[in-house]
């Protein structure tokens, strides 16, 4: 595979992201790219330049190193960054690019690829080829009504390695897939009477050690966690049944009502009666 796909302007000026240049190569041991900053190449001084590899291997260079990367990792250049990077000469890189725009998505991308390029690592490429094979049919048919799903799904894309990806200058949290267990194990047995305690139990780590991974990880504490997957259980009662409030304070995991009620206000800023009438009104 040897691709390059160039997508037209889009007619609309406000997309967050938009493709430019995406395509792939396989097999292509001569992958070489050597680019100064800020070159106009392809207007790459303007452009976010994103790699990720399915299979083989090739290097990446960064301030006078090489990293090495393979299966399942990726890197992002930002604008006017210098840009250096080549596919192993044994074992070539299966690897596809989109060279895109970006506006606004500073609280999404943060400062991944700005000063320098961010190397970074997936569990399951499934997903981001998935989005890709995608992009590529819609560039290789291109029309005006597709520029929207274009944009969508390159954001989808971005979305996910964000969310997933971790960096490769950073040594891995071992402790990551046991607070991530933990989180599906309390979204999943939410209605039940968990403590904390419980929880940590369930990853095998002490509540001190676990609480603050916890909070690391998600950006909020388990308690806190637990009590939004509550909430969330209770407002699907409240618009998809007749129950009463009690009814549904105990089937969403809470003891009393009155504390229900309490922590509904609190998250939702209405009680849960007038949540259930704001939505059949």
């Amino acid at each position: 595979m040897r691709e390059h796909i160039f997508f037209p302007n889009p007619s609309f000026a406000h997309y967050s992201c938009y493709p430019d240049f995406i395509g792939g190569y396989q097999n292509h041991s001569s992958h070489i790219v050597d680019r100064p900053a800020n070159s106009s190449d392809f207007k790459l001084n303007r452009l976010y330049n994103l790699h990720f590899i399915l299979k083989g291997k090739g290097y990446v260079y960064s301030q006078g190193t090489r990293y090495e990367l393979s299966a399942g990792h990726g890197f992002l250049y930002g604008p006017e960054l210098a840009e250096r990077y080549e596919a192993d000469s044994y074992d070539p890189w299966d690897i596809r690019w989109i060279h895109f725009s970006a506006s606004g998505l500073e609280s999404l991308l943060g400062k991944r690829g700005i000063s320098e390029v961010w190397l970074f690592e997936l569990h399951s490429m499934q997903t981001l080829n998935i989005c890709m094979e995608e992009l590529l049919a819609l560039g290789r048919n291109f029309d005006l009504k597709q520029e929207i799903r274009a944009s969508t799904v390159l954001y989808e894309m971005l979305l996910h390695i964000t969310k997933d990806a971790v960096s490769l200058h950073l040594p891995k949290d071992p402790a990551l897939p046991g607070i991530h267990a933990a989180a599906n194990y309390m979204r999943e047995h939410c209605t039940e009477p968990l403590s904390i305690k419980e929880i940590a139990q369930f990853t095998g780590y002490s509540v001190p050690y676990f609480t603050r991974k916890f909070h690391q990880s998600m950006g909020v504490t388990p308690t806190a966690y637990l009590l939004e997957s509550r909430i969330l259980y209770a407002k699907k009662l409240l618009l998809s049944t007749n129950k009463t409030i009690q009814n549904i304070a105990l089937d969403s995991g809470f003891s009393q009502s009155s504390y229900f009620i309490h922590c509904f206000k609190k998250v939702v800023a209405m009680t849960p009666e007038q949540f259930r009438v704001s939505w059949d009104s």
